[in-house]
C-alpha cells in the first residue's frame, strides 16, 4: 500500500471528534510521521491537552504555509454508514471514514508536499510549514488553533493553502454569525385551572417556534458578490433546539441556535438588529394583557467576517496553472459558502486559498470519503503551485 493511503488510514482510526476527544493523539502521530520523513515537528498548545503540530521543511524565513485541522465532527448514527466510520477502509478506489476528506487527507498531502519542497529552496533561503491545528470544528473562531499560532508568531508566509478537499481554487469564504436565541416563560401544571383560565404560565416553546418561523420568512438583502457566484446571505433558524422540562409542565425555557452566512461587506449587526426587532414584535403581541410575561435574549456564539483575495491573485493563478500542468484540467476559481479559518490568515496579511486539495465528498455526513489517486496528485499540485508562486 502506498504511504499516503496508509498514513491517512491511521489518522482516520484516531478519534478526534470536537467536544468528545482532544487532538493530542492526532498531533503526536503527525509529529511521528514528519520525523519518518526527516522533517522536524513541534507541538504548540494554548491548552495543554489540545496541541497544534507545526512541521517545517527547509531553513530560513517562512515562504509558504499549509494549514489543516486535526479535529472532526461527530460520526452520528454508525448504522447510517456503509463503511465503518473509524476504520479507514479502502474500497471502490476511495478511503472511507470520518475525517477522510475533512481534513485528514489534507494533513497527509501537506506533509508529503513539504518533504518534496525541502530540496527546492537553497539552504537558508526559505522554509515551508504545515500547521495541523486544533478546534476548527467548533466554529472556525477558536483561540486554540490558528489564532494561537498567529498570536505567538509561529506561522507566517508569502502565501497559504488551507488543505480542504476539492479542486475549486477557493479564494475566500462567507462570514459566519451564529447566535443563541433563548426565550423564558413560566411553568405551571398543564392540567391546572390557572393554565386553563390564562391566569398563570407562559409557553416559551411556542413563542420561540413563532420567532423561528418568522425568521425563516424574513427577506434578507442578498449581498451578491462576483467572487461568490450562486451564493447570498442565508439565515437558518433553529439548527439546534432545546426546550421544556417535563411532559405535564408548560415549558418555561426554550433555546435555539441560528446560523447566518454573511457575504463580503455584510456585518453581523445587520442580522442581529433585525432579529431583535422581530423578537420584540412577537413578544409584545404575546405579552399583551398578560401578567406573566415572556422575555428573550440573544447571545452571540460565533461572529467571523467574510474574507477573500482577488480571483486573479498570483497565488490563485499559480494553483490554476499547477492543476492544469498536473491533471490537464483547468479548475474554477470562486469563494465558498462554508466559513473557515482562512479569514484569520488573510487578516494577518497572508494571501490564502481557503480551500483546495484532494478529491472527496460527504464531509459532515455519513460515508465521508477521499479518492485514493487524488492524494499523490494533490501532492504534485501543491509542490508545483508553491514552486510557481514562490519562484523556486
Amino acid at each position: 500500500m502506498d504511504p499516503l493511503t496508509a498514513l491517512l488510514q491511521e489518522l482516520i482510526r484516531i478519534p478526534s471528534v470536537n467536544g468528545a476527544e482532544n487532538e493530542a493523539g492526532m498531533a503526536q502521530r503527525v509529529q511521528q510521521a514528519a520525523a519518518e520523513l526527516g522533517l522536524p515537528a513541534t507541538l504548540h498548545a494554548r491548552q495543554p491537552d489540545r496541541p497544534n503540530v507545526l512541521v517545517r521543511a527547509g531553513s530560513g524565513p517562512p515562504r509558504f504555509l499549509f494549514v489543516a485541522h486535526l479535529d472532526t465532527v461527530a460520526v452520528g448514527d454508525p448504522a447510517s454508514w456503509r463503511h465503518p466510520p473509524l476504520a479507514g477502509e479502502v474500497a471502490e478506489g476511495r478511503i472511507w471514514g470520518r475525517g477522510a476528506c475533512d481534513n485528514k487527507a489534507g494533513i497527509v498531502c501537506g506533509l508529503h508536499a513539504l518533504a518534496r519542497l525541502r530540496d527546492l529552496a537553497p539552504p537558508g533561503q526559505g522554509s515551508f510549514l504545515l500547521a495541523g491545528v486544533a478546534d476548527e470544528e467548533s466554529g472556525a473562531s477558536s483561540p486554540l488553533g490558528v489564532r494561537h499560532l498567529l498570536d505567538q508568531g509561529l506561522i507566517a508566509g508569502e502565501g497559504a493553502i488551507y488543505t480542504y478537499p476539492g479542486r475549486v481554487v477557493t479564494i475566500g469564504h462567507r462570514g459566519l454569525l451564529r447566535f443563541r436565541l433563548t426565550v423564558h416563560g413560566q411553568s405551571v401544571h398543564t392540567g391546572s385551572v390557572e393554565w386553563a383560565q390564562g391566569q398563570a404560565g407562559a409557553n416559551a416553546v411556542t413563542a420561540l417556534a413563532e420567532i423561528l418561523w418568522r425568521l425563516e420568512q424574513e427577506e434578507w438583502p442578498p449581498g451578491l458578490h462576483p467572487a461568490f457566484p450562486d451564493l447570498r446571505l442565508t439565515v437558518t433558524p433553529g439548527t439546534v433546539i432545546q426546550g421544556g422540562t417535563f411532559e405535564s409542565m408548560v415549558p418555561d425555557r426554550a433555546e435555539a441556535l441560528v446560523d447566518a452566512r454573511l457575504m463580503p461587506g455584510q456585518a453581523g449587526e445587520l442580522v442581529l438588529e433585525r432579529t431583535q426587532a422581530l423578537v420584540d414584535r412577537v413578544l409584545s403581541r404575546r405579552n399583551a394583557g398578560r401578567e406573566v410575561r415572556l422575555r428573550a435574549e440573544i447571545t452571540v456564539k460565533n461572529d467571523l467576517p467574510a474574507a477573500h483575495i482577488p480571483p486573479r491573485h498570483p497565488l490563485a493563478l499559480a494553483c490554476v496553472e499547477a492543476t492544469r500542468r498536473v491533471t490537464g484540467e483547468t479548475p474554477p476559481v470562486a469563494g465558498c459558502g462554508p466559513s473557515n479559518e482562512g479569514y484569520m490568515l488573510i487578516q494577518a496579511g497572508i494571501p490564502t486559498i481557503a480551500g483546495f486539495g484532494p478529491v472527496g465528498g460527504n464531509a459532515h455526513a455519513p460515508d465521508e470519503w477521499v479518492a485514493v489517486e487524488s492524494l499523490a496528485e494533490t501532492v504534485a499540485i501543491y509542490v508545483e503551485a508553491v514552486r510557481l508562486y514562490c519562484g523556486l
